[in-house]
């Protein structure tokens, strides 16, 4: 799932650089040079691959299950690998309407999900039998970080505003810390982040391949 995810944010850009005729590390890039925020992120831990999300099957024990789904999620809110746990009411059962508040945490930290059971879609639009909201968001460095390697092409390092390890944040709303691209010693733009359910936003409104430039 991750993996599929990177292919398409990847994909997306390429057609917006195309567009908005982007240059290369020769050209537009090098243009720009905005001072280095204090937190070198050379190599992020990188997310497990294979994330739980499974479905319910006669014979299993519900909140179970939902709750191994959980702390998938929450692996890939983080955007990197954790010590990760999570709990479900035991009395959650796989019935139409049903809801609880389950707590998933990551390095330590809590979160409280609305869950609600019931025919959904997640974010591609493929049946669910549950469907989860948290409360609060987890940004990690790393996680941070990753997105941002993932989403330029080859910065020589990833900096940003001294994040720690995880933190909780206000979900879909700015995080209050910012990372940077760095390509032959320049420094991109510092861009803001904003947590998703499925991994960090970095909001930049112009760019080149290797750079937030303004």
């Amino acid at each position: 799932m991750r993996t599929k995810r990177i292919i398409a944010a990847i994909g997306g850009l390429g057609l917006f650089l195309t567009a908005c005729g982007a240059g290369s590390k020769d050209d537009s890039a090098q243009d720009y040079s905005f001072p280095e925020l204090p937190q070198a992120v050379a190599d992020p831990v990188r997310q497990p691959s294979d994330l739980p999300m499974p479905w319910a099957q006669p014979g299993d024990v519900f909140h179970q299950v939902v709750a191994s789904g959980l702390r998938g999620k929450t692996i890939d809110m983080a955007n990197t690998d954790g010590e990760t746990t999570a709990r479900c009411p035991a009395d959650l059962v796989l019935k139409d309407g049903a809801e609880a508040v389950c707590v998933s945490t990551f390095e330590g930290l809590q979160v409280e999900w609305d869950v609600i059971v019931g025919p959904a879609s997640d974010a591609h639009g493929r049946p669910v039998q549950w469907s989860a909201e948290p409360r609060k968001g987890i940004l990690t460095r790393d996680g941070a970080a990753n997105q941002v390697y993932n989403d330029y092409s080859g910065p020589d390092l990833v900096r940003c505003s001294n994040i720690p390890k995880a933190v909780l944040v206000p979900m879909l709303g700015i995080s209050g810390h910012s990372c940077q691209t760095v390509v032959d010693g320049k420094g991109g733009k510092p861009m803001p982040i904003e947590v998703g359910l499925v991994y960090p936003k970095l909001q930049c409104r112009h760019r080149t391949l290797e750079a937030c430039v303004g």
